[in-house]
């Protein structure tokens, strides 16, 4: 069967779905005016420059070419303080206009702009000022708290940003505008005990620079500054160069805990990689549809294999770090990986699901070939809290797990559905692990509404027998991870293990062996699986890669893991090609699990799916 990837989501704000009823509607502050300080520990304004040499037009406006520069990212982040004015207008039924303002403006601690390899720049004279001609602005559903029509606008200002505009003299930088082009705002208001409203804002947007500004090609500063150059600084050319300013305001102090000895050790300007936890790695969705002939509702899962690639900025003068968080395939998978159909090629593939039933109440669907693609234009960046192991704000993943009925659903629904990625918002924290290890956990989640959409029948192919959702339908996606990094004492354990006639999710029985090395060097290795619903036998040849860590809670001596993930190439018996394969297996306590993958899961592909949800 031939394997196609929708890469339209569901989450365009149009399409988010209204909160439920707060327990007490909301209640504007008197004379319809608050003015409150924020929380400097809990706000902060931030940018992840992917540096790229991008010269062609047709990697341009947005730099899709795959020549990044300097490691990663060029990260700063710097806490913001000052004051927030919000002023209201008359309620119209159940929902107030309001507008935002920073009187005095806000101002932040210098910083220094930092990537993994060699780019490193002051950034000085941190400023955010209200947009000249464009007023902050949305409006506040005071029933549930929902905000609308929400537009954040403001200048910033600092020593990185002029120089920037001083080493391409036709940029005319505009106001950063959250959403903006392609990025998230979200605002949230809290009833405090005095009346008046806590306010807590989160943005982020994607600002490409392109190959050229009229004519002359884009550059980015060095830090080669002074009267020699005319009070400027030294430039070099960065065509497809493209900018990712974060914005997070709050005046609620937050309610986090010191991790104490749980704290993990940051590694400043690296990029860190994690293995993926399969077992609590996974993405799927509460379908709570209002159609009869489903018969009720349904939660579908799939888990996935691969890894994270962690970045750690310089730390701020508050001690927090810039990440940036990124999914990749399991390692030492020597072919290519296929690319996403254009118009948004660059959504990577990265991670590989299970086929899965989905079970309502009178339907049986199957959700085949899912995979994860990731969302370049708008990253998983944030700030961490190394007091108390948690992103600041939580973070925001964007990316679309894709899969047949999936796929199905965008066809039925071409000319309704906008073109977006899935907007998952939730916790995310880091965490000292067993036998020094790190931890990187994550629970997000977006509710969109679908009602009057069409869902499909298990029969795909027909859009005749396709449903009308009623009113009250929505879905619920969600995206979990869990990744663990290798000690720095690299386990040497032996790992072994063997079952028969174990029975996947999909109804597949298989049998498989395995003997892997923790530190493969000069050691020997063996793997086999049989499928038997395939009558499919794989035998591993060579082994391209391993990792072997500790579950959160294992039980295990130093120097040994409870998790063992590995790649290798063989053969399947039902041809004469090289094939790959990608296996992990879990002995931690109370989370044994299972996952093979023969080619990606292409040619052959089971796992043993945990009963209950897993949540990281």
């Amino acid at each position: 069967m031939k394997r196609t990837y929708a890469i339209l989501g569901l989450t365009a704000l149009s399409l988010q779905a209204a909160p439920p009823p707060l327990p007490q509607p909301l209640r504007l502050p008197p004379g319809l005016s608050q003015t409150l300080p924020i929380v400097k520990q809990a706000s902060y304004v931030a940018d992840a420059v992917r540096v790229q040499d991008c010269p062609d037009d047709k990697d341009n406006p947005f730099g899709t070419c795959s020549s990044a520069l300097f490691g990663g990212y060029a990260m700063w982040a710097s806490h913001l303080a000052g004051n927030l004015e919000v002023k209201f207008y008359a309620p119209r039924g159940n929902v107030a206009h309001f507008e935002i303002f920073h009187p005095g403006n806000l101002r932040g601690d210098d910083a220094r702009m930092k990537a993994p390899v060699f780019y490193e720049m002051p950034v000085k004279e941190n400023v955010i000022l209200d947009a000249f001609e464009a007023v902050s602005s949305g409006d506040l559903n005071l029933v549930n708290g929902e905000v609308t029509n929400l537009r954040y606008n403001v200048f910033v200002s600092n020593s990185w940003y002029v120089a920037l505009g001083g080493v391409n003299p036709r940029l005319k930088p505009p106001p950063f505008q959250f959403p903006g082009i392609y990025g998230s705002a979200r605002l949230k208001f809290e009833q405090r005990a005095d009346g008046l409203l806590d306010v807590t804002f989160a943005g982020s947007t994607f600002l490409p620079l392109g190959n050229n500004f009229s004519g002359d090609p884009v550059r980015l500063p060095l830090p080669l500054c002074g009267p020699l150059l005319n009070g400027e600084c030294a430039g070099f050319e960065a065509p497809g160069t493209g900018l990712h300013p974060q914005l997070q305001l709050t005046t609620k102090v937050p309610a986090d805990q010191p991790c104490g000895g749980n704290c993990i050790s940051v590694q400043p300007n690296s990029v860190q990689e994690y293995t993926a936890n399969s077992y609590y790695t996974s993405f799927g969705d509460t379908f709570t549809m209002n159609i009869p002939q489903l018969g009720g509702f349904a939660t579908g899962r799939t888990h996935l294999q691969g890894r994270y690639a962690i970045q750690f900025g310089e730390p701020t003068a508050y001690g927090s770090v810039p990440i940036a968080v990124s999914t990749l395939p399991p390692a030492g998978l020597l072919a290519p990986i296929p690319d996403a159909p254009a118009p948004l090629n660059s959504f990577k593939i990265t991670m590989f699901g299970h086929n899965e039933r989905l079970f309502f109440p009178n339907f049986t669907y199957v959700t085949a070939d899912p995979v994860l693609l990731e969302d370049g234009f708008d990253p998983a960046i944030g700030l961490l809290d190394t007091t108390s192991g948690n992103v600041i704000g939580g973070l925001l993943y964007r990316g679309v797990p894709a899969q047949s009925l999936f796929s199905a659903i965008i066809n039925l629904n071409i000319t309704r559905i906008p073109l977006d990625t899935f907007r998952h918002v939730g916790p995310a924290k880091f965490e000292r692990g067993a036998n020094g290890t790190n931890v990187f956990r994550y629970n997000g989640a977006v509710v969109l509404t679908f009602d009057t959409f069409l869902f499909p029948s298990p029969d795909y192919d027909n859009p005749n027998s396709a449903f009308t959702s009623g009113p009250g339908s929505d879905l619920n996606p969600f995206m979990r991870f869990q990744g663990i990094q290798q000690a720095a004492f690299r386990p040497t354990a032996l790992k072994t293990g063997s079952a028969t006639n174990v029975l996947s999710s999909f109804n597949e029985r298989f049998n498989y062996s395995y003997s892997i090395p923790c530190n493969p060097a000069g050691q020997t290795f063996a793997f086999e699986y049989t499928n038997q619903a395939q009558s499919g036998t794989f035998k591993m040849d060579n082994l391209s890669s391993v990792s072997c860590v500790n579950s959160r809670n294992s039980r295990m001596a130093a120097g040994d893991a409870d998790i063992v993930s590995f790649t290798g190439y063989g053969t399947w018996s039902k041809d004469s090609d090289v094939h790959a394969v990608n296996v992990q297996v879990s002995n931690a306590p109370g989370e044994a699990y299972v996952s093979i993958q023969v080619d990606g899961g292409l040619i052959s592909k089971v796992h043993t799916k945990p009963p209950i949800e897993t949540i990281p």
